[in-house]
């Protein structure tokens, strides 16, 4: 088993104890709960819209008990820092090297038996109506579900609004997401854009 920052057994308790403090004072709140029996998926939340929003996601991950992993740029897996981002889950990714992405993170949900990788569908946190259609292709070259986790700053909630089966028309799956995030609030929602 790999440990991570979210899985160390005696630094994820204390993590735990401390986001779950940190959320109360903060006044936000995780609100639905992670499919049961579901070890495989794709996590994509939005809006994203302002670097707390990591913040916000140690202290959910933390709450959840959820082990995910994310996707980040290879040249900033560099001695100590590499090590860091390699013990909170992240996958250095060359970003010169588009063509076989898909497939080498598709390989990954196939080789184990739990995997959950986080992406924002917005893929920056400044306005983009053009959403990365990553997500949508890793899900459906891996034969998983999609998580869909929302972000309400209005609310002061992380809700988790269930899973999505992707379907043949990416167009029309992204479409009705953006429908449910459009009734969202990200921190700055001045950097949303539907």
């Amino acid at each position: 088993m790999r440990y991570t920052l979210f899985s160390t057994p005696i630094l994820s308790s204390v993590l735990r104890v401390i986001s779950k403090l940190m959320l109360k004072i903060i006044r936000w709140r995780v609100i639905g709960s992670l499919p049961e029996g579901q070890r495989k998926y794709v996590l994509i939340v939005a809006p994203h819209t302002s670097n707390w929003d990591f913040i916000l996601f140690v202290f959910t991950v933390s709450v959840l008990r959820l082990q995910p992993s994310v996707l980040i740029k290879s040249t900033l897996f560099v001695g100590p820092l590499g090590w860091f981002l390699r013990y909170c889950g992240a996958i250095p990714v060359n970003r010169a090297q588009k063509n076989s992405l898909v497939d080498y993170i598709a390989g990954i949900y196939a080789e184990r038996d739990e995997f959950v990788l986080v992406i924002t569908p917005e893929g920056t946190r400044s306005a983009n109506p053009n959403w990365k259609r990553g997500f949508h292709h890793v899900a459906t070259k891996a034969d998983v579900p999609i998580l869909v986790v929302s972000v309400d700053s209005n609310k002061r909630t992380i809700g988790i609004e269930g899973l999505m089966e992707p379907s043949d028309d990416v167009d029309s799956d992204i479409l009705k997401l953006k429908k449910l995030f459009d009734s969202k609030s990200g921190l700055k929602p001045e950097n949303y854009a539907s």
